[in-house]
């Protein structure tokens, strides 16, 4: 089998690239999750249940991150778009949070983990990986087909 069909070919190749988007998603939502505690909802007690709430919000939105990579990995583009709104959700929570003063690094964090994010699913490494997926996936069908026929 050549080199380029194997697990180990490819994530030789892609996987820095890959699990890079992926750390950027968690730290994106950990950071903003850890801002509105600290900002938005401050002065809120976490007895009263929204401290649940935004605990089972991030853990759908880290489930939704699982998910659309697991997607992405299986040969479907399309749902980067999902990873891309993720991004854009957090880097647009946590932007208004400079009017509560937060602490400025985790702020900045916050900011630079979902733009990090959008550039490496914009790189041409990625981009490369989402193709080569593709190619594969199809490989695959027509593995398959092939081999029903018989």
């Amino acid at each position: 089998m050549s080199d380029r069909l194997t697990l180990r070919g490819f994530f030789r190749n892609y996987f820095l690239t890959f699990i890079a988007g992926i750390f950027a998603a968690y730290f994106s939502l950990a950071l903003a999750t850890a801002l509105s505690f600290a900002t938005y909802f401050r002065d809120v007690p976490l007895a009263g249940g929204l401290g649940f709430s935004i605990v089972l919000a991030g853990a759908f939105l880290i489930l939704l991150t699982v998910h659309s990579n697991f997607m992405i990995l299986r040969g479907r583009p399309s749902w980067v778009w999902v990873m891309v709104s993720i991004y854009l959700v957090c880097f647009l929570f946590v932007l208004p949070m400079i009017q509560c003063s937060p602490h400025m690094i985790l702020y900045g964090l916050a900011l630079v983990f979902p733009l990090l994010g959008l550039f490496i699913l914009n790189s041409i490494v990625q981009r490369k990986m989402r193709i080569k997926l593709v190619e594969i996936r199809h490989f695959r069908q027509a593995f398959k087909t092939k081999h029903k026929k018989r």
